[in-house]
C-alpha cells in the first residue's frame, strides 16, 4: 500500500523536464532574455545588471519551474565561430528560442541565413520554435511582420510564434514562457 501511495504522490508532484535552446546572433539579447525569465519565474532571484552582461562564450544555463514543468534553458553564444556548434544541442532539446535584435536592420540578411541554417535540422523542424523579436520597445525597431519574413521556413511543421519583446524591460517575457509551456504540453515530446 505504501508503494502505491508513494507512486501516486510521485506522479502528482514530479516535474516534467524540458530542455530549451536559446540561439541568435551575438548581442541580440539572449542572455538578458534568460535573466528576465529567471527573475520573473524564480522567487528571490536577482537579475544580473544588464550593464555587466557580455557576449556569451560557450553557454549560460538557467532553470525555472512553471506548474508541473521544469524548463531548462541553454543560452548559446551567438558569435559566428560558435554557431557551428549549435546543432550539437538540437537533438537533446524540446524547443528552440531564436532571439532577433529588431533594431539591427543591417544584420537582417545574416539573421535570415542563420535561421535557414537552423532549419536544416530535421529535429528543429518538428519542435516548437519561438522567435523573440527583441528591443521592440525602441522606436527604430522592425515590425513583427518584417521579422516574420526573415524567419519563415516551409520545412518547419512544429508550433511557431513570433513575440515582440523588450528583454531589458521584461516586456512580454511572461507571454513567451506561457506560449512555450502550452506548445511543449501539446507537442507530446518525451521528457526526462
Amino acid at each position: 500500500m505504501y508503494t502505491l501511495c508513494q507512486g501516486i504522490w510521485k506522479h502528482l508532484t514530479e516535474k516534467k523536464n524540458y530542455f530549451i535552446v536559446i540561439v541568435g546572433l551575438d548581442n541580440a539579447g539572449k542572455t538578458t532574455f534568460l535573466e528576465q525569465t529567471k527573475m520573473k519565474f524564480t522567487r528571490g532571484y536577482k537579475m544580473l545588471n544588464p550593464l555587466n552582461i557580455t557576449s556569451t562564450v560557450g553557454l549560460n544555463v538557467g532553470e525555472i519551474e512553471v506548474g508541473s514543468m521544469r524548463l531548462n534553458f541553454w543560452d548559446l553564444g551567438g558569435q559566428e565561430d560558435l554557431r557551428s556548434l549549435w546543432h550539437q544541442y538540437f537533438e537533446d532539446c524540446h524547443a528552440l528560442i531564436f532571439v532577433v535584435d529588431s533594431c539591427d536592420v543591417g544584420r537582417f540578411k545574416n539573421v535570415a541565413k542563420t535561421f535557414e541554417k537552423i532549419m536544416d535540422s530535421e529535429t528543429v523542424q518538428q519542435m516548437p520554435v519561438l522567435v523573440v523579436c527583441n528591443k521592440s520597445d525602441l522606436e527604430d525597431c522592425a515590425s513583427v511582420e518584417e521579422i516574420s519574413r526573415l524567419t519563415t521556413d516551409d520545412r518547419h511543421i512544429g508550433d511557431f510564434a513570433l513575440v515582440p519583446v523588450s528583454a531589458l524591460q521584461g516586456l512580454n517575457v511572461n507571454r513567451c514562457i506561457r506560449w512555450l509551456c502550452a506548445a511543449l504540453k501539446k507537442s507530446n515530446l518525451p521528457t526526462l
